[in-house]
């Protein structure tokens, strides 16, 4: 049996540039219907733009995705994606509506059937993680998880596969997250999410990236052992990484708090699913 994480999430998972070159995750998710398809990259907003007025301006995104050569051997390619509203072969997106969920989902299909050889893969629905499947599984605080990206927009040298980290579940998927962020005027303010935290030191680069349930054999759920290996399912898409003070000689100066923000998988099959409402 092969490595469920290398079969899947390695090879859905790429690498994003903006207009400005700064670097984010996304991961390729395939929605059929009927007998046709769609492919969308889900991601961050702030990834394609800080504000809604920066992603209405937004005109390009780099795609760094992976092709197979002629003697079998893959290399990475970037490709670049031009927004236009007038053409439906042009990439489009859609975010997610509530302010605070920050997660956009990106149409790429013609731009993903236009690479030639491409050796980057997808995902479907079956392997997000809705209430009901979580529940089967029985996932928790302190599962073990991986995270599938480009931190500090690290990747490998040929190619354009991305890393692993691996974490686990600081708080429980499903109950609502209250923190301070700053707004727009510097100030700050109370926000309640939908998110979860995972506690894996997540640095600049994870945005965008999945956050999957980390296949382990011999997975206790609720009171029995299960036989086989679980499913990588999703858990959900990184948002951004938590500061916190840390003492130094000169006073306090912030640094990161190895916590990562999280929005469950159902956030991004609602963004994905407003192209079709």
């Amino acid at each position: 049996m092969g490595n469920p994480l290398a079969e899947s999430w390695i090879y859905a998972t790429v690498m994003l540039q903006n207009e400005s070159g700064g670097q984010g995750t996304g991961f390729l998710v395939i929605r059929r219907i009927g007998g046709q398809s769609k492919m969308f990259v889900a991601t961050n907003k702030h990834i394609l733009g800080k504000t809604q007025e920066a992603r209405e301006a937004a005109r390009s995104l780099n795609f760094f995705f992976n092709v197979k050569q002629h003697d079998g051997t893959i290399k990475g390619n970037a490709v670049k994606g031009v927004f236009d509203d007038s053409r439906n072969d042009h990439p489009s997106w859609r975010e997610h509506p509530a302010r605070d969920v920050d997660v956009l989902a990106i149409d790429v299909t013609t731009l993903y059937r236009s690479v030639s050889n491409i050796a980057n893969k997808y995902v479907e629905y079956n392997l997000f993680g809705t209430k009901q499947r979580l529940d089967e599984l029985d996932v928790t605080i302190g599962d073990d998880v991986m995270v599938v990206g480009y931190p500090l927009g690290l990747r490998h040298h040929q190619t354009n596969f991305p890393l692993l980290r691996a974490g686990v579940l600081a708080t429980k998927i499903g109950e609502t997250l209250e923190d301070e962020v700053l707004d727009s005027s510097g100030k700050k303010r109370r926000r309640v999410i939908r998110g979860f935290l995972i506690d894996g030191a997540m640095i600049p680069g994870s945005s965008g990236s999945p956050v999957v349930l980390k296949p382990i054999f011999g997975r206790k759920v609720k009171d029995s052992i299960m036989g086989g290996l679980p499913a990588p399912i999703l858990l959900g898409i990184v948002a951004e990484a938590k500061y916190a003070p840390v003492q130094t000689g000169q006073g306090d100066s912030w640094s990161y708090a190895g916590l990562g923000l999280a929005f469950d998988a159902e956030t991004v099959k609602e963004t994905i699913e407003l192209f079709f409402q």
